[in-house]
């Protein structure tokens, strides 16, 4: 490898677009990030535009490797899950592409649920009936808008619609279609009977290849587009959370538990095979991950925009102060079900709501703002109790992403699981993840494992305090109860 070589990472999400440039201790020597306009509507509609995306990913690029035009020695881009772009016969877009937070599928998601058979589904796929899979967006279209149904040609994802605009082809990979509710997760290929049961084929679909997987060179007239020069690599790359698990270090070894915070959170264990739960229950995802793992647990809908809400709704505080004056109390029997957007648990699903339960006069935003990080950490803590109950050991748990600035919350994460919670050193985990595996293409590294125990640092421990251990799982089983309990009301608010 040329020792002058870098890493240019995307990092495609729902709110934002991170470009950053990296060298091979891990460092990034560059970073741009840019807010991603998000057209919506009163009907539910949250779609980006596409031409949009790509130009601000262009103009990303070119700002981020402005100086190093002929440093890059391959690019990788992450992108976000469920994004679904149907296009003609001549690759013309017919919608924008549509986010997870775009909720118009509400419309037909009870028909969908009498009409397939879910628990087949999930035997096949690993995901339990959820409205944002592009599975269930291909149905409305189908049911609600015939005529784009009628002249979509194409299907693609978010990071497929980049690859195609680079270089002339849509390519895909299991992590990120293990999503779609359209992918075998023991083929990893896109399953005969779900795309039968929609009436769409191989052929409407981009080929799925490994995430590293190296597409070539980029032509000539990419190059100039991007602003770069010489001898550039595409390589596939991650879906967003299974970027931001390799930035973590996911790839360092069995067991390791990985928890990100961000706007959404998740709790994910790489494992050697795909583990199911009782198909009656579903409660977790199973979807492929990399390197012959997969990535068993869930995607959390509401983390860190639970903090955003107080500040922006409620109390006008920034997250270092919410974190600050939450710390040395206690909830006192206050309980926040943080379910503001929906949740990704298929049993209570997008027709949850927040709740606030056993509040007092006596309950300061303080306590408001503890109950709902604690809340959050509750919410993990089903998904590591229910793997722990499949048989998947969780050996060390590592976190990253946004909420991690917060000493509080990391402190009331350990506390809950009872475990201990290491903290990476880098923000961009997502970035270093793409560079991982960016380097070891380049043959910098012999193996992702190398690559990660070279590029992840540990910059904090969090030790669970034993003392709390009771009190927290006393109020973790009530926080379970209520959650199980308000299923009903639930549903019944959902109607009003």
């Amino acid at each position: 490898m040329d020792k002058e070589k870098l890493v240019l990472a995307v990092d495609l999400g729902t709110t934002n677009i991170k470009t950053g440039l990296i060298n091979r201790e891990g460092k990034i020597i560059s970073l741009v990030q840019k807010e991603l306009p998000l057209e919506k509507d009163s009907t539910g509609k949250a779609e980006h535009d596409p031409e949009k995306i790509f130009n601000i990913f262009v103009e990303s690029i070119r700002e981020t490797t402005r100086g190093y035009e002929d440093k890059v020695g391959i690019l990788i881009t992450s992108s976000y899950m469920f994004g679904l772009l149907p296009l003609d016969k001549n690759m013309k877009p017919l919608t924008g592409i549509i986010t997870l937070l775009d909720t118009r599928t509400k419309e037909i998601f009870e028909d969908l649920l009498k009409e397939a058979d879910f628990q087949e589904i999930y035997k096949r796929t690993g995901c339990p009936p959820l409205l944002y899979y592009p599975f269930v967006r291909i149905y409305w279209l189908k049911k609600k808008h015939r005529e784009i149904f009628d002249l979509a040609k194409f299907y693609l994802g978010s990071k497929s619609f980049l690859i195609y605009k680079l270089i002339g082809e849509p390519y895909t990979e299991p992590s990120i279609d293990s999503s779609t509710q359209l992918l075998n997760i023991h083929t990893l290929n896109w399953d005969p009977y779900i795309l039968d049961f929609l009436g769409i084929t191989y052929e409407n679909l981009p080929k799925v290849v490994s995430a590293d997987k190296i597409l070539g060179t980029l032509p000539k007239s990419t190059l100039d587009l991007l602003g770069l020069k010489g001898e550039v690599l595409l390589a596939v790359g991650l879906y967003d959370g299974g970027a931001v698990g390799t930035g973590i270090g996911a790839l360092g070894g069995d067991g390791i538990g990985i928890i990100n915070i961000g706007t959404t959170a998740m709790f994910r264990v790489p494992h050697p095979k795909a583990v199911f739960d009782d198909p009656k229950k579903m409660r977790i995802q199973v979807p492929y991950f990399f390197d012959s793992k997969w990535f068993p647990g869930g995607g959390i809908n509401n983390a860190g925009i639970i903090l955003k809400w107080y500040r922006d709704n409620l109390f006008n505080l920034n997250y270092e102060e919410q974190s600050k004056i939450a710390k040395d109390i206690e909830t006192d029997n206050l309980f926040f079900l943080p379910y503001l957007t929906g949740e990704r648990n298929p049993e209570i699903g997008s027709i949850a709501s927040g709740v606030l339960f056993g509040l007092r006069p006596h309950h300061t935003k303080a306590h408001i703002i503890r109950a709902g990080m604690e809340g959050v950490s509750y919410i993990i803590r089903m998904l590591y109790e229910t793997l722990r109950e499949l048989g998947i050991e969780v050996k060390e748990v590592r976190s990253g992403g946004g909420g991690t600035k917060s000493d509080t919350w990391m402190q009331i994460l350990s506390d809950i699981l009872g475990v201990e919670v290491a903290v990476t050193r880098v923000e961009e985990t997502a970035l270093l993840g793409s560079a991982i595996l960016g380097f070891t293409l380049l043959g910098e590294f012999s193996s992702y494992k190398e690559a990660t125990e070279k590029l992840v640092k540990i910059e904090k421990v969090y030790i669970p305090n034993k003392e709390k251990a009771d009190y927290y799982n006393k109020k973790f089983e009530f926080f379970t109860y209520l959650t199980h309990n308000l299923k009903e009301a639930f549903s019944i608010h959902s109607q009003l």
